[in-house]
């Protein structure tokens, strides 16, 4: 997946994250119990080590 692919995966899974919590609230159920989510916070952290370990793998490679 390229680099700006990943970011604007991650930018609409965190969209998603707002939602799910927007909804969550609003019905007054705390974030840890609401498996949805919950998931969709797994997603996005997922995205987001992605997204770092390529930072870090640039940097590798431009250090070279």
């Amino acid at each position: 997946m390229k680099k700006s692919s990943c970011v604007e995966n991650l930018e609409t899974e965190r969209e998603k994250l707002n939602s799910l919590a927007d909804a969550a609230m609003k019905k007054g159920i705390p974030f840890n119990q609401d498996e949805a989510f919950m998931e969709q916070n797994r997603k996005v952290d997922e995205l987001v080590v992605r997204i770092q370990r390529e930072k870090a793998k640039h940097r590798k490679q431009k250090e070279r």
